[in-house]
C-alpha cells in the first residue's frame, strides 16, 4: 500500500517502512473531543425533536467510535439503569442528541440506550466505491485524474483508519506533458484533536524524493460540518505557490477528495514543474 499516514511522534501503517516527512500531528486530546459535541450540539437545535426510550432528543446521525470503555445507560443520566456497556475500540452508531453530554445509540437495528458523548470520536465514511474522475485548470494548462479506492490501513496509536486511494493524472502545462500516479489518503477521524469534524487529506509525489523519508508531499483538511477543503502545508516550501486559492468548498467525501486534487495541483510552483520535469526524464518517465 502507498504511503504512511504520519505524525509528530512518527506514526506508521502496517505493511509500510520509514515515514514520510511533512505531515501535520494528530492531537486526540479531551477538549477536542468536547468541542467536537459542542460543535454538533449547536448543529443538532435547529432540528425537529423526537423520543427516543421515553426520553427527548434531537437527531443526530453518525458513526463514532469509543476512544475508553463506557456503559450504556438507560436514560442519559450517571444514574441510570446500566443497559449495556462498550469496549475502547468499539464503533457505535448515534442517532441522537439528549439533554447535557449524553447521546442515544443504536445496536443490532435496535435502540440500546445513552452514552456519555466526550469518550465518543465522530468518523467519517471515506469510502468511495467509484472512480473519482475530473480536470482541473492550472497555470499554462490543466490536470486530468482518476482515484480509485485502495483499502483502509490502520494508523498505530490511533483508534481510526486512512481510507487511501490511488490518483492517477495527465497534466498539460506549457507545452509539456506529465503523467504519473500518486498516493492519497483521507483520516475517518478527526484532525489534531477533533476541534469539530476536520480530516486530513494527503498526497505524495513519489518521483520528487530524495530518499524515502523525503518524499514531497500536499496536505489539506476537509471540514465536513463547514463543507470545505483547504491547503494546509507542503512539505516542500519552494513548491509552493504564493497567492494561489486556498479553499474549495466540498458538502461530500467525493467532492473533498476532487477539491483537494485541485487545490494540490494548482498550489505547485513553476520550480515543482520543473524538478518534476527533471525527475520524469531521470526515471524514463
Amino acid at each position: 500500500m502507498y504511503g504512511a499516514l504520519h505524525l509528530v511522534t512518527p506514526i506508521l501503517r502496517r505493511g509500510t517502512g520509514a515515514p514520510f516527512a511533512g505531515r501535520r500531528a494528530f492531537c486526540l486530546c479531551a477538549a477536542g473531543v468536547l468541542a467536537v459535541f459542542a460543535a454538533f450540539g449547536a448543529a443538532a437545535q435547529d432540528k425537529p425533536e423526537k423520543t427516543f426510550l421515553g426520553q427527548t432528543v434531537t437527531p443526530l446521525a453518525g458513526t463514532y467510535v469509543v476512544t475508553k470503555d463506557l456503559n450504556v445507560r438507560g436514560e442519559p443520566d450517571t444514574n441510570g439503569a446500566k443497559v449495556g456497556s462498550f469496549r475502547e475500540g468499539d464503533r457505535v452508531t448515534v442517532v441522537g442528541k439528549a439533554k447535557g453530554s449524553w447521546l442515544a445509540v443504536r445496536a443490532d437495528g435496535k435502540d440500546l440506550g445513552f452514552v456519555y458523548s466526550p469518550v465518543l470520536m465522530p468518523l467519517i465514511d471515506a469510502v468511495i466505491d467509484e472512480p473519482l474522475t475530473g480536470k482541473a485548470a492550472i497555470t499554462g494548462g490543466s490536470c486530468a485524474y482518476r482515484a480509485v479506492f485502495e483499502g483502509e490501513s490502520p494508523i498505530e496509536g490511533q483508534m481510526f483508519n486512512s481510507v487511501d486511494y490511488r490518483a492517477m493524472l495527465e497534466c498539460r502545462r506549457d507545452g509539456k506533458s506529465f503523467a504519473f500516479e500518486m498516493p492519497l489518503f483521507v483520516t475517518e477521524g478527526p484532525y489534531n484533536g477533533g476541534v469539530k469534524s476536520v480530516h486530513q487529506i494527503g498526497m505524495d509525489v513519489l518521483e520528487l524524493a530524495q530518499e524515502y523519508e523525503r518524499v514531497f508531499s500536499t496536505n489539506l483538511l476537509y471540514d465536513a460540518e463547514k463543507g470545505e477543503v483547504r491547503l494546509d502545508t507542503v512539505s516542500v516550501d519552494k513548491y509552493l505557490t504564493v497567492g494561489k486559492t486556498r479553499s474549495m468548498p466540498a458538502k461530500t467525501v467525493s467532492s473533498a477528495l476532487a477539491a483537494a486534487i485541485t487545490l494540490a495541483v494548482q498550489s505547485w510552483s513553476p520550480a515543482f514543474w520543473s524538478d518534476f520535469a527533471k525527475a520524469l526524464r531521470g526515471s524514463g518517465g
